[in-house]
């Protein structure tokens, strides 16, 4: 990783992490594995991860990749965030949710002013939460900062966060609406409210964040095109994680969630099939079924390529945050169809496991069964849903207009 120092003595990064950086993260998650694997059962139960998976993960390095390195973070981009959650996501599909989510924010709040993130890095990196769609706030000038109330339900990693980042409507002293904003706000200047009743991804505890009659100071609150604009892409005297594209980071890191549970499901599949037989046929072991051994295979291409769309779209990222050139709107919206497509691939997959398991795929603590839930839950998130992404890819190639301009 290439560093210089900026006129204010600031570290600026120009390159993303090196793979040697991501190995050491992967294996230290590899090396808690067990632990998280085994208070996913927990976390789906309680509906929120065990205090012990997130200490695990913030002493494996896995909640500090976005933080800058000035911060003591790794600065990592996209295929970091990618690989390493798709591992943490082997052992717990929930756990790999929260990680993308704390880094994510993480990433978001890069974009805020230096001297606000000295202040919210001081003591080193943080864990975060963040609402970046559907604005349920407002932002009113008041005294010299803003007067902010606002409710943002969904917000994963909620329960842990130290910082959240809420979207909401900004107003002028008059009222008048004048675009869309994000607050940067403190644990305790926001409530979590206990809303999160789901089938799948139950540990990633999304409740709903709230906040009223909240002043904060003017540099907590920044308009739509500071945080998610293409600027910092163009600047070259923005460090990498500053630079990173926003939502299609966000997009592409948060189906490695699914893509760790689909392998997880199909390695269990493939473990399981030599010991397990077909009922009402002469197969004593499933791997002996030419019917099952193709089914398996067709299930794990699913779940590879699905692996490589991902790979390509953090891949581009990471190549444009090293320079100035922003990645062109029309790669963009190819990236979101192939991320949509990733998800719907890891849904096929893991539906295909579950009928060459067997109806024990669906026994209450089954570990196929929660991927299964955990998986098709997953990929059903607004940013990553199939439908939207392929019609994305569709207006970059008919030319019409894109039916988001977050991209």
């Amino acid at each position: 990783m290439t560093e210089i120092l900026t006129h204010d003595n600031r570290q600026h990064v120009t390159v993303a992490p090196t793979e040697e950086e991501t190995d050491r993260i992967v294996e230290r998650i590899n090396a808690i594995g067990p632990l998280l694997r085994e208070n996913a059962v927990i976390a789906d139960r309680d509906r929120v991860l065990p205090q012990a998976s997130v200490e695990a993960l913030e002493e494996a390095g896995a909640l500090r990749i976005a933080c800058l390195k000035r911060y003591g973070g790794h600065e990592g981009g996209a295929s970091m965030l990618l690989r390493v959650a798709r591992t943490v996501g082997y052992y717990d599909p929930a756990a790999a949710w929260c990680t993308v989510i704390s880094n994510g924010s993480v990433m978001l709040a890069n974009r805020f002013d230096d001297q606000l993130l000295d202040e919210v890095f001081a003591g080193g990196p943080v864990r975060m939460a963040s609402i970046f769609a559907s604005p349920q706030g407002t932002a009113v000038p008041e005294n010299g900062g803003w007067r902010v109330t606002g409710k943002w339900p969904f917000a994963s990693n909620s329960s842990h966060s130290e910082w959240a980042i809420g979207i909401l409507f900004i107003h002028d002293e008059h009222g008048a609406e004048r675009g869309i904003g994000f607050a940067m706000m403190r644990r305790g200047e926001y409530s979590v409210e206990d809303t999160w009743y789901t089938i799948g991804m139950r540990g990633s505890g999304s409740n709903t964040m709230a906040t009223e009659d909240l002043w904060l100071p003017p540099n907590r609150v920044i308009t739509f095109d500071q945080l998610m604009g293409m600027g910092p892409e163009t600047d070259p005297e923005a460090t990498f994680g500053k630079r990173l594209t926003p939502h299609l980071t966000m997009s592409t890191t948060i189906q490695a969630a699914s893509m760790g549970a689909a392998t997880a499901a199909r390695d269990f599949v493939a473990g399981v099939s030599g010991k397990r037989g077909i009922t009402y046929t002469h197969y004593k072991r499933q791997n002996e079924s030419g019917a099952f051994v193709q089914g398996l295979g067709a299930a794990s291409t699913k779940i590879e390529g699905a692996q490589l769309l991902l790979e390509r779209s953090a891949a581009s990222i990471d190549a444009a945050a090293s320079g100035c050139q922003p990645i062109p709107l029309e790669e963009r919206a190819r990236h979101r169809g192939g991320i949509g497509h990733a998800g719907h691939e890891l849904v096929d997959a893991v539906n295909e496991l579950c009928w060459l398991h067997g109806t024990a795929s669906f026994g209450e603590t089954s570990l196929l069964g929660r991927m299964w839930r955990d998986v098709n839950t997953g990929t059903r998130h607004a940013s990553i849903t199939a439908p939207m992404g392929y019609e994305l890819h569709g207006n970059a190639l008919t030319g019409t207009e894109y039916i988001s301009n977050k991209l």
